[in-house]
């Protein structure tokens, strides 16, 4: 395998299944995200190094595309690379395998370095040894990029106080757990009917903090996906998403 494409083991543990057994969003959502750390911190560009110049990776798209799940004492590896850099943006790709080497899912993201005081984005073809572009594959993944989100709605389906437990390193609402709060909406018809979730589309617009009321509305669209906006009080939003249900 190429050294440019990280390759990181785990397993379904009982702690980090769904209801039925699977391997929860949440897990799955957070192995992405750990993976990207591990496999930039590996090339030179992860959390610690960018930290010490004050910038950060700020995730900005993902989109996650899951043929099954794997099940309670699965193996399965995260494959992960950088794709393309853009000046003010990248593309992470993302393959989920089991061990005999079907697929379960991939996924695809893409992310910002921006400096941690002025918040603005950093030109990412200007960094020394021109930035990590070396760390390019030319792999790519079978799913489609994310579609637009329209909401009519004007009443909330639901309200949620952004608390301490939503909060990551850098005290905001932590990525992965917007995708609960998008997920949470359709609980029920997940549970009731036996569907399970083909993929879901995230797209971040704005940070939220401890505290704020965060307002989820939601509509169908033409295409069959279910649709998501998640917005402050203000009508700020923070969230655009859509869900695939199967």
């Amino acid at each position: 395998m190429s050294e440019q494409i990280g390759k990181y083991p785990f397993i379904v543990e009982p702690f980090s299944e769904d209801f039925a057994g699977r391997l929860s969003w949440r897990f799955l959502g957070n192995h992405l995200l750990r993976c990207a750390s591990l496999h930039a911190g590996s090339r030179g560009f992860g959390y610690d190094q960018v930290n010490a110049h004050r910038h950060a990776w700020v995730l900005s798209r993902l989109v996650v595309e899951m043929e099954q799940m794997p099940c309670t004492g699965q193996h399965y590896t995260v494959e992960t690379w950088v794709s393309k850099i853009y000046r003010q943006f990248t593309d992470r790709l993302f393959a989920i395998t089991a061990n005999d080497g079907s697929v379960f899912g991939y996924a695809h993201s893409i992310w910002a370095l921006i400096d941690i005081e002025s918040r603005q984005p950093i030109d990412l073809t200007a960094l020394p040894a021109g930035g990590f572009a070396e760390a390019v594959s030319e792999r790519e993944v079978p799913i489609k990029g994310a579609g637009r989100v329209r909401i009519k709605s004007t009443e909330p389906q639901s309200r949620h106080t952004a608390c301490y437990s939503d909060l990551d390193i850098n005290g905001h609402v932590n990525s992965i757990r917007y995708i609960e709060m998008v997920l949470d909406l359709f609980g029920k018809e997940i549970h009731a009917e036996g569907k399970t979730v083909k993929r879901v589309e995230m797209a971040y617009c704005a940070e939220s903090y401890m505290g704020e009321t965060l307002l989820l509305f939601a509509d169908p669209s033409d295409d069959g996906r279910q649709q998501v906006e998640i917005r402050k009080e203000s009508g700020e939003v923070v969230v655009k998403a859509a869900v695939e249900l199967r």
